[in-house]
């Protein structure tokens, strides 16, 4: 697969929750930073952080709406927007999000070395409720 096949395979993964093949195309010692700020170091970090966010909230993801990306032989770069929607106790809210990826090929495999997401604005405020 391509950095870029690998990537649109994480998104993929992302979405079922499927923890094994977001595991099989991870390095060991990813990174990961979520939209809260929360980071991790290691593969099981990862894993268990995402794990707290699927049982936090559900998440409709939107296609890619911009794109760019950085591809050499060894290493990728790929940074975008996207909109999400954000469903947590009945309500649902939509947000840009900001992303990028680094993923380094290792023996001879695309794998993912860090990941992260990002929306202007908080959790707190994205789902505070309106006071009427």
């Amino acid at each position: 697969m391509s950095a870029r096949e690998v990537l649109k395979a994480f998104f993929e993964s992302y979405r079922n929750q499927d923890f094994e093949s977001l595991k099989s195309l991870c390095t060991d010692n990813i990174t990961y930073i979520n939209p809260e700020g929360l980071s991790n170091n290691g593969i099981d970090e990862f894993l268990q952080l995402l794990k707290r966010e699927f049982e936090s909230f559900g998440v409709l993801f939107e296609p890619i709406s911009w794109e760019s990306s950085v591809e050499r032989p060894s290493f990728c770069y790929f940074s975008w927007k996207r909109g999400v929607k954000f469903a947590r106790k009945a309500a649902l809210r939509r947000v840009e999000t900001f992303g990028s990826a680094f993923l380094l090929k290792v023996e001879k495999k695309w794998q993912l070395v860090h990941f992260q997401q990002a929306f202007s604005g908080s959790y707190a405020s994205l789902f505070r409720t309106r006071e009427k």
